[in-house]
């Protein structure tokens, strides 16, 4: 719907109305989450020649060269044109979250942190989607055991009504991901118990949360206090179909390396090795994306040392029998 219900008035629309652009761009972002890519990338480009001030087309492109692996090209792109799409824009938050992924991509952590606090979260905001994208950001880091701070408890803070109200599933599952990075279970628990009595109606949201929003929180929260196999359990039940409760390939992409992650902690090696490779295929120019699967390959050398210790173990006890 994304992109076909854009593509369906298409034809009433031409470079001379005035708005077009919002259009391109708008049908820019539904060509790239379906996979069209170059398709996306050219329609986005075509909008901001109408209109280089367009951040939605800025946004589909960077979108497109996130999902291929163009790092430094993504860095250069937004930076380069920083002068269209930052300035008094209340959706800036949002691309210099796309920046700070690329940065995040290649390793340099000390840029995330200073684009968190200076873009992406330089105020206390009560705007979820502003929130949505802190908690997204510092999830990523704490999978990479970054310390990050008081910035958790910070940021759940600002959560801290959806403990009492959750509203929408994708938002509240990043409510969950603040109070777990702040080690706030009790908050964490709250909601849970909300979506579940949320999740007993009929409408969207309740159909969203059952599907998908409570099988994810509940697996952030086994992954908060360590239960890695349950982690995982309950991401691979739901991993093909997360698109169902809203966000964006790159956002839901959070869900992926959350599983890769604790697969790797729950010594499921062979499913690890599966996933990174699932990933390294896809965006081979990933340099987190290898640095998983050199992960991997050190996780099952250990395994099978300790396979084979346990062996000669066994050996030297039946000899000794």
């Amino acid at each position: 719907m994304l992109r076909d219900r854009v593509a369906q008035i298409l034809p009433l629309w031409d470079a001379s109305t005035p708005g077009y652009n919002f259009v391109l761009g708008m049908y820019a972002f539904g060509l790239e989450e379906t996979g069209a890519y170059s398709r996306a990338e050219d329609t986005g480009r075509q909008a901001l020649e109408l209109n280089p001030r367009d951040p939605w087309a800025v946004h589909a492109v960077a979108h497109v060269m996130e999902m291929q692996g163009r790092l430094r090209e993504g860095v250069n792109w937004l930076v380069e044109r920083q002068k269209d799409w930052a300035p008094n824009n209340g959706f800036a938050f949002h691309n210099w979250w796309h920046l700070a992924l690329y940065h995040l991509d290649i390793g340099n952590i000390s840029e995330v942190l200073s684009l968190y606090d200076s873009q992406i979260r330089p105020a206390d905001s009560r705007v979820p989607l502003e929130m949505i994208d802190a908690s997204a950001l510092l999830w990523r880091l704490y999978l990479r055991d970054v310390d990050v701070g008081h910035r958790w408890s910070a940021l759940s803070a600002a959560w801290e009504s959806c403990a009492e109200d959750a509203y929408y599933a994708f938002n509240d599952v990043h409510a969950v991901m603040a109070f777990v990075g702040a080690q706030q279970l009790d908050r964490a628990l709250k909601t849970l118990a909300v979506m579940e009595r949320r999740a007993a109606d009929t409408d969207t949201n309740a159909v969203m949360t059952r599907e998908v929003g409570l099988p994810v929180a509940r697996a952030l929260v086994d992954f908060g206090v360590g239960r890695y196999e349950a982690c995982v359990e309950r991401l691979l039940s739901v991993r093909t179909v997360t698109n169902r409760f809203g966000g964006s390939n790159a956002q839901r992409d959070l869900i992926h390396l959350t599983l890769v992650e604790a697969a790797l902690r729950a010594g499921k090696i062979k499913l690890a090795r599966a996933l990174a490779a699932e990933r390294t295929q896809l965006k081979p120019t990933s340099p987190f994306n290898w640095h998983l699967t050199a992960r991997v390959h050190e996780s099952m050398g250990e395994h099978e040392r300790a396979a084979r210790a346990r062996e000669s173990a066994e050996a030297r006890r039946r000899v000794v029998l």
